[in-house]
């Protein structure tokens, strides 16, 4: 049953235009509903208005409007209201058509009778319960999922300033960084006749140029970082430093000698002792010592060669098999090897990145064989055109492929005439 003494007192409203019949109605049903009564269907639009009603219960028969009109016109006003209809058989087939409609719930037959009438009255009323209950849980389904809806929302926006944020202190390393380097003003000063192809994987960079003089000699490095990105840009960041500090003190310029302080330094400053699980961070570096007045050079490589070439040849210096950083319990000195050279040499010193990219037709690296016939091929071009050149041969190789590293090379016309 749906009343009963701890069950909400629900509204019925009745309308019928015979006094008797509203009477009975009211006397029969009043203890089970709250009951409102009307004998018009305008004085039921005003109840309608006034109260809040479950179920109405309306004669089809009425002077000025009859109960399928009245229903047709609190559909659209108070569509969960449960509709029900007293009828004769002569209006049967208005009837049939309403509920057809959707417009009513049930119809009754008269003369009603009282227990069949509360059968009916719980079972619109258990409906409309369980309308109303399904309502709730739409509503409150769509308040939750408006409530995620925002806090997705919300999450978006804190992730995407974060995000910019991330972004700006980037672009700030990246400042930072290319600040320690040489600009290219100055750098036109000290080596005239240079390119540079830097080309990082991310906005900052794990490769790195350094160039300084000292006591009439140039010397030049390019270095790659571990890792990429900002791990890298920090390490670089380091090594430009360490670079500036150890040239500024030094007597003599010895290009293995560099190196191996530079090694210390960095070694002492990450706290490296050489154990199994600890990160083996460090650099790889090709460094050059030019001497324009004797025309000769010094080169000491950590795991980087250097490439010089004369004409139609392609003179391969190798560097040490080894990192700047910590490396084994026999830690060994680079080693220094002087070469002489021409006016108009080119020398090339250079990261991995190049050589490793993935392309190409098998989607294979670039590989160092292929790199050589390259210079080969250009090193007697104008500098500019080069670099050029390197650049599109990149793009053509990668071919949309992803661009999986940081990316440097320093090319130099030993001209100093």
């Amino acid at each position: 049953m749906v009343s009963s003494d701890s069950d909400p007192i629900y509204s019925i409203l009745y309308i019928d235009d015979e006094e008797n019949n509203l009477i009975s109605f009211k006397s029969t049903f009043r203890r089970d509903y709250h009951i409102h009564v009307a004998s018009t269907g305008e004085q039921g639009l005003e109840i309608m208005e006034k109260y809040n009603i479950q179920v109405v219960i309306t004669d089809q028969r009425m002077p000025d409007m009859s109960g399928i009109e009245f229903l047709e016109q609190i559909v659209p006003l108070y569509p969960d209201c449960m509709r029900m209809i007293m009828t004769g058989f002569s209006d049967m087939d208005a009837i049939i058509q309403a509920i057809n409609t959707g417009n009513i719930y049930r119809y009754i037959s008269k003369p009603w009778n009282r227990e069949d009438l509360k059968i009916t009255i719980d079972s619109a009323l258990e409906v409309y319960n369980l309308k109303s209950q399904n309502k709730n849980l739409i509503d409150g389904l769509k308040e939750a999922n408006e409530n995620l809806e925002r806090k997705v929302m919300e999450r978006t926006r804190q992730y995407e300033q974060q995000q910019l944020n991330i972004t700006d202190s980037i672009h700030y390393a990246s400042r930072i960084q290319k600040a320690l380097m040489l600009p290219s003003e100055e750098l036109e000063l000290i080596l005239p006749k240079h390119f540079i192809l830097n080309k990082p994987k991310d906005i900052v960079s794990g490769d790195y140029y350094w160039v300084s003089h000292k006591e009439d000699k140039l010397i030049i490095a390019v270095a790659d970082c571990t890792g990429h990105g900002v791990p890298g840009a920090f390490m670089s960041i380091m090594g430009i430093n360490f670079l500036n500090e150890i040239v500024n003190k030094a007597k003599t310029i010895k290009a293995n000698e560099i190196l191996n302080e530079l090694r210390d330094k960095l070694i002492k400053s990450l706290g490296q002792t050489g154990q199994r699980d600890e990160a083996k961070d460090g650099m790889e570096m090709a460094l050059c010592v030019v001497d324009p007045a004797n025309y000769r050079l010094q080169f000491s490589g950590a795991f980087r060669p250097m490439f010089l070439l004369r004409q139609d040849e392609l003179i391969v210096i190798k560097g040490d098999q080894m990192p700047i950083g910590i490396y084994n319990e026999n830690e060994v000195p680079f080693t220094n090897k002087e070469v002489p050279f021409r006016e108009n040499d080119m020398i090339y010193l250079f990261t991995d990145g190049y050589v490793d990219q993935i392309g190409g037709l098998k989607r294979k690296t670039f590989k160092s064989i292929r790199f050589k016939a390259l210079l080969k091929e250009i090193h007697s071009l104008a500098l500019d055109e080069q670099k050029s050149i390197l650049r599109e041969e990149h793009e053509i190789w990668r071919s949309g492929m992803e661009h999986i590293d940081d990316i440097l090379i320093l090319g130099i016309r030993l001209s100093f005439k």
